[in-house]
C-alpha cells in the first residue's frame, strides 16, 4: 500500500468501524479506488457487516430500492413506498450492519443520490439503516456542493482522495507489480520517465511499464530505449 492509499483505508476502516453513515472515496481513474474496496472487503469481520457492491449501474431512485431489495432477498411490492416499508421494517432487525458501496459513483443521476439518502435515514426512531460509501471521479464533489444535493454533502464525515505514487514509492510498486529483475532492467532516468508519462497514477505507470518490457527485448531500458516506445505508444 502506497502512503495514501494506506491512509485512506485507514480512515474508511475507521469510518465503517465507528458507524459513520457516509463516506466518500475520491480519485482519478487508476489511482485504485476498486482496489481500496476490494481490500477493505477482504478485511471485514462477515459476522459483523453485510456488503452490497454496485459497480457501474445506473439505477433510478425506485431502482434503487430495488437493487437493495433484491439483495436481501425480500419480495418486490407492488409500490416503491410499499417496497420501502418492506425495506426499513427488514433494515431495522438485521443481525450485521449493512453496507452500500457504490462504484463509480458519478456515474449516478443526483435524484438517485438524494433518494439514497431519504433511503438510509428512512427510520426516523433509529440511526441511519446502513452506511453508504460513494466512491468516484473527483468531479463528484462539485456536484454534491450543488444546493439540491448539499444535504447529502454535509452529512459525509470521512472524505479522502486517492492522488497516486510519490516518486520514492515507485520502486517498491513496480517490484510488487512484476519481478525484480524486470524492474531492474529500468535505468533510474527511464524509471523517472515512466513516473513522469504515469502521472503518478498507479494502474497507468503499470502499464506502461509493461508495454516497455514486452517491446524492447533488451537487457537494459535506457531513457532512450523508453522515451521512444513511449512516442510511439502515444502517436499510435
Amino acid at each position: 500500500m502506497y502512503r495514501d492509499f494506506q491512509e485512506a483505508f485507514d480512515n474508511l476502516n475507521a469510518a465503517l468501524h465507528q458507524g459513520e453513515a457516509y463516506s466518500l472515496l475520491l480519485g482519478e481513474s487508476g489511482t485504485g479506488k476498486t482496489t481500496l474496496l476490494r481490500t477493505l472487503h477482504s478485511r471485514l469481520d462477515r459476522r459483523r457487516f453485510h456488503v452490497i457492491y454496485l459497480c457501474h449501474g445506473q439505477p433510478s431512485p425506485s431502482g434503487l430500492g430495488r437493487v437493495l431489495a433484491e439483495a436481501l432477498h425480500l419480495p418486490i411490492r407492488r409500490t416503491r413506498a410499499e417496497t420501502s416499508r418492506l425495506l426499513v421494517q427488514t433494515l431495522r432487525n438485521l443481525p450485521t450492519r449493512m453496507l452500500f458501496w457504490i462504484d463509480e459513483a458519478q456515474l449516478n443521476r443526483d435524484d438517485t443520490l438524494h433518494e439514497l439518502r431519504l433511503l438510509s435515514e428512512a427510520d426516523l426512531e433509529g440511526p441511519p439503516l446502513f452506511s453508504v460509501v460513494l466512491s468516484a471521479l473527483p468531479d463528484l464533489k462539485d456536484r454534491l456542493l450543488a444546493p439540491h444535493l448539499f444535504p447529502l454533502w454535509r452529512r459525509i464525515e470521512t472524505r479522502v482522495t486517492l492522488t497516486g505514487l510519490q516518486r520514492e514509492e515507485l520502486n517498491p510498486f513496480l517490484s510488487h507489480v512484476f519481478s525484480p529483475p524486470e524492474v531492474e532492467r529500468f535505468s533510474e532516468d527511464a524509471l523517472a520517465i515512466l513516473f513522469e508519462q504515469g502521472r503518478g497514477v498507479p494502474a497507468l505507470i503499470g502499464s506502461l511499464a509493461e508495454h516497455c518490457l514486452k517491446t524492447s527485448s533488451k537487457e537494459k531500458l535506457t531513457v532512450e530505449t523508453v522515451s521512444a516506445i513511449l512516442e510511439h505508444l502515444a502517436a499510435a
